[in-house]
């Protein structure tokens, strides 16, 4: 197992595990843009990206480490162990605010 694997709870040979490292690297390329778009996904018609907790999202935007992304989802009053597919539209919104935020600060700063 990789540590990639072991950080979003994926198994080795499976299918649905493989579907959800496409959804999160997508985040991981896509910052969050790529954000954005798994979550809208999640609230329509993607099961992967539904079932896939929003902690493992945050912490695979570039940037995010554990801290960070304990933090945001205190402030979003999301809970760490919640699924994409259960965010209210006011959670999605505030989740990728402070994450944009979050992000131009660190940009601003280095």
């Amino acid at each position: 197992m990789t540590s990639f694997e072991a950080r979003h709870d994926i198994v080795p040979g499976d299918d649905a595990a493989h579907r959800r490292a496409v959804v999160l690297s997508e985040v991981a390329t896509g910052g969050t843009i790529g954000l954005t778009r798994v979550l809208r996904r999640a609230a329509s018609i993607d099961g992967d990206a539904a079932d896939i907790r929003v902690a493992a999202l945050v912490r695979a935007v570039p940037g995010m480490g554990a801290l960070d992304c304990y933090e945001l989802l205190s402030r979003t009053h999301i809970r760490e162990a919640g699924l994409a597919g259960d965010l209210t539209p006011g959670q999605r919104v505030a989740l990728v605010e402070l994450v944009d935020r979050t992000q131009h600060m660190r940009e601003a700063i280095s």
